[in-house]
């Protein structure tokens, strides 16, 4: 079975992950509270585990295998990190 790999741009929650296989911890962006992206843990991916249940933009390679996708984020913006200045610059 090959492996689709592809350059895309997710939004989603930062949340944690427990694999089966692993006794290590994780971390996942939940995409529209089904689709879940588990993280690489590389240099940026390991950035994220400081910000637990945030919103994040996150862009990277996404790798899918089967039912699992895989996420090796390149660059990543936080909700909080957004600057509207007042309310009306919504």
């Amino acid at each position: 079975m090959s492996a689709d790999c592809y350059d895309d741009t997710i939004y989603g929650q930062i949340l944690p992950v427990e694999r089966e296989d692993d006794d290590e911890a994780g971390l996942m962006i939940l995409v529209d509270g089904e689709e879940e992206f588990l993280v690489e843990p590389d240099k940026n991916g390991l950035k994220l585990m400081d910000h637990m249940d945030q919103w994040v933009t996150a862009q990277g390679t996404v790798t899918e295998e089967g039912d699992e996708l895989l996420i090796r984020v390149r660059d990543f913006t936080l909700d909080d990190d957004w600057n509207f200045g007042d309310d009306d610059n919504w």
